[in-house]
């Protein structure tokens, strides 16, 4: 099973949309992660991250929050999205739902869920 997850240095990013880089994890049936990659992205390309991970093979998307807009677009990929991730450690939010013992809590990212583009109302800075 093929994981993307927001990443800002390298951590768990808490808003999906100012992500640049996502990390992209293999597991696999039993559990042990085969691949592990970087991938850079353009920040509040809602449209072109969906259609670039369902290139990528990725099935799961975790993150902290997302807006309705990105979240549509990865079900029309066919891709599942597990918001309010708060594990920052990428390899071991993975991990934690490979084997259902992720525990999670509100998106993140609840307001304007009818947009993408949260810059008008967001810092560039983290939220870890």
């Amino acid at each position: 099973m093929k994981y993307a997850i927001p990443v800002y240095a390298g951590k768990l990013s808490a808003h999906f949309g100012q992500s640049e880089e996502f990390m992209l994890i293999d597991i696999d049936t039993k559990g042990k992660v085969i691949a592990k990659e970087t991938m850079s992205v353009a920040p509040h390309n809602c449209g072109g991250t969906p259609k670039l991970l369902t290139d990528k093979g990725v099935e799961v998307v975790l993150a902290g929050g997302m807006g309705m807009g990105p979240r549509m677009a990865f079900e029309r990929q066919n891709i599942q999205v597990v918001l309010g991730v708060m594990e920052s450690d990428p390899e071991k939010a993975t991990l934690s739902h490979f084997n259902r013992t992720l525990i999670s809590g509100q998106n993140a990212c609840s307001h304007g869920d009818s947009v993408c583009d949260h810059s008008d109302h967001h810092s560039s800075a983290p939220h870890n």
